[in-house]
């Protein structure tokens, strides 16, 4: 059980739910962890200290965007997982009702995931031009289009607490809506 099931048990059902302001979600091997919101805006990103023996500097990139990515997933199932509690909606519309275990349940919260991606991306008649953005410190590079990210990588041996600054500044800076690429435009 996640920690989301864990709190929505835990408090009574028919009432407000509980707030989730703060989600976490790793990467597979547990070294790598992101944080976002009770909508999937990010909050933060980190690693854990294994995190050079687990991924190295070759695979730390995309632990981090996959740490990302899981927790954003784990958002978009709260809406889901407090109305199996018994708890009433919130301004968030919930379309279908799965049960937790049932194969269908994660489709559908994929299924949706999956339909607001496309609804954003045909909402832009014109597709956004690739860029990169880069931290101040060059180690973490992000590869976007719009607000969508294509991948990551990271430069040279870097140091931890560097990289881990470097990460939150440019997911801070995309999803702010304030980054600049290596050209310095939006």
């Amino acid at each position: 059980m996640t920690e989301v099931e864990q709190l929505a048990a835990q408090v009574p059902g028919g009432g407000p739910p509980p707030r989730f302001d703060r989600i976490t979600g790793p990467d597979r091997t547990g070294t790598a962890f992101a944080v976002v919101d009770e909508v999937g805006r990010f909050v933060d990103i980190g690693l854990h200290p294994a995190w050079w023996l687990a991924l190295g500097p070759a695979g730390v990139a995309d632990a981090l965007l996959e740490a990302l990515a899981t927790a954003r997933l784990k958002a978009a199932l709260v809406p889901m997982i407090l109305r199996r509690h018994g708890h009433t909606p919130s301004s968030i519309l919930v379309v279908e009702q799965h049960t937790v275990g049932n194969v269908a349940f994660l489709d559908a919260a994929r299924g949706r995931i999956a339909e607001a991606s496309r609804l954003i991306a045909d909402a832009d008649p014109e597709p956004p031009a690739a860029r990169v953005i880069t931290g101040t410190h060059g180690l973490f590079r992000l590869h976007v289009r719009g607000s969508r990210i294509d991948r990551a990588e990271v430069t040279g041996v870097p140091d931890t607490d560097r990289l881990v600054a470097d990460a939150r500044e440019v997911l801070m800076a995309l999803t702010s809506g304030h980054a600049t690429d290596d050209r310095g435009t939006r």
